[in-house]
């Protein structure tokens, strides 16, 4: 494992640790899991940002995206 020094603001700090809270994990596995759904890449980033706002997708692009969550939700998974 590496470490990596990185600054974060006391907002996102405290969601950090009300969601490791509530899951019963560290801060260090509630950051690793976000990095992970957030790195989908910049195509599955869109796609979510434009479901969330009501646009339609296309099948390929829903499956996909329902593809990249099952990843992250299975690496998550396994880190506990």
């Amino acid at each position: 494992m590496t470490v990596l020094p990185v600054n974060v603001d006391d907002d996102l700090i405290e969601l950090v640790d009300a969601q490791a809270a509530e899951s019963g994990k560290s801060r260090a596995e509630v950051l690793a899991a976000a990095i992970r759904r957030g790195l989908g890449g910049g195509r599955m980033a869109e796609t979510l940002s434009a479901y969330r706002t009501g646009e339609d997708i296309s099948e390929d692009d829903a499956m996909a995206l329902a593809k990249a969550e099952l990843a992250a939700a299975r690496a998550e998974r396994t880190t506990v």
